[in-house]
């Protein structure tokens, strides 16, 4: 071991740090002491762990460089995570190795994370024409990818420990998504063009994603059971079966016939390769959107909301609502629960007639009462 081992201590300022080699790898640390003596016994237990674990008395392994280990994580996220969610974890691995990027990965302190969260926050963002910077929610995406880096480094036996673990994260703005009216459904609907309207119109009426729908497979489709088996997701709750109305049915029905002709497993395919499903549908979307004149933010996604607020307002239970939608818990279903304008309207309306009832009533029996007391004591005269 000594061939691995080149002893070496001295002193910055006033503390004394200790550089030696080990396995061809560098380690250069503070000891934290101001005494020499001490310095050398931090020294000495140092080596002696890391002699530990090469003799094989321990299983963990010596941290890789930041760098070098982006690939096997990204390799391991794309057999875990749906391709939109690897994705993203992709681009983040970009950013974090510009800040990152030669640094092993037991090197990487809180502070440095923090360090990169307030950097990262005052970047342009990518193609702002109008100075526009990063905003939290991006810098917070990066934050998860690289608490999950670690996590998964953690799990592969490497000696690290999680630096994003206590940083806090931006805040971000609460929910914006919406939830459509029937009459505006009425006015986008037949502005959009195939497969998009199927898209909606099976998201309207089952709360899917809309990744989902993109992957549905004909052989997950049970026509009988009129059921859709979605077998994605992160969480057993979104790997579930969902109910199918009978519009559904009868749209998938023809669209599993056309799979069959294509020789293609996808309902949805891709444009480019039937054998693919389609992965977006968002330039299609927005151009609907626009036809059919819709104001505010509109989202294919708002159309899961939309299922989820009309299933409340008909009566379904949220607890059936939660497993329909792929939730691990109701608190979960609630955040995706918002009561339309009218509903809101309505509802003021049952309270306005419920108080005013409740006044009347009051003061008719108060009359009454002051009518019976009046005769009472007239009897009592007489």
């Amino acid at each position: 071991y000594e061939e691995d081992l080149k002893m070496a201590v001295y002193r910055r300022g006033r503390i004394w740090w200790y550089s030696f080699e080990f396995q061809g790898r560098r380690i250069q640390e503070s000891s934290g002491f101001a005494n020499k003596t001490a310095a050398l016994r931090a020294e000495a237990k140092r080596r002696s762990e890391l002699l530990d674990r090469r003799a094989g008395f321990t299983k963990v392994k010596l941290a890789p460089k930041f760098e070098d280990y982006v690939e096997p994580f990204l390799m391991w996220s794309e057999h875990q995570h749906r391709p939109k969610t690897h994705g993203l974890h992709e681009w983040n691995c970009q950013t974090l190795k510009r800040f990152f990027g030669g640094k092993y990965l037991d090197e990487i302190t809180s502070e440095m994370v923090e360090d990169f969260k307030s950097a990262r926050k005052h970047e342009p963002r990518l193609g702002a024409k109008d100075g526009r910077l990063v905003t939290g929610a991006t810098v917070n995406r990066a934050l998860t990818t690289l608490k999950l880096m670690y996590h998964q480094a953690e799990r592969s036996g490497y000696a690290v420990k999680n630096p994003v673990v206590g940083v806090s994260m931006f805040r971000e703005p609460v929910d914006s998504m919406r939830v459509i009216t029937f009459e505006e459904q009425a006015a986008y609907l037949p502005k959009t063009s195939q497969p998009l309207s199927d898209i909606a119109k099976l998201m309207l009426d089952t709360g899917m994603r809309p990744e989902e729908v993109f992957r549905i497979r004909a052989e997950n489709v049970d026509f009988k059971q009129k059921t859709i088996f979605n077998p994605f997701g992160k969480t057993k709750a979104a790997r579930r079966i969902i109910p199918m109305t009978d519009d559904v049915l009868f749209l998938l029905k023809g669209r599993v016939e056309e799979a069959a002709g294509l020789g293609t497993p996808f309902v949805f395919t891709s444009p480019h390769n039937v054998q693919k499903p389609i992965s977006s549908v968002k330039k299609a979307h927005k151009a609907a959107a626009e036809r059919a004149k819709i104001k505010g933010h509109f989202r294919l996604y708002d159309l899961r909301h939309t299922f989820a607020t009309r299933a409340v307002a008909a009566g379904m239970s949220l607890p059936t609502l939660a497993a329909i939608l792929g939730h691990t818990s109701i608190q979960m279903t609630m955040r995706y629960v918002h009561p339309a304008a009218e509903e809101k309207r309505q509802a003021m309306e049952k309270f306005e007639k419920f108080r005013a009832e409740g006044i009347i009533d009051a003061a008719a029996a108060q009359k009454s009462h002051a009518v019976s007391t009046k005769v009472t004591t007239m009897e009592r005269v007489n």
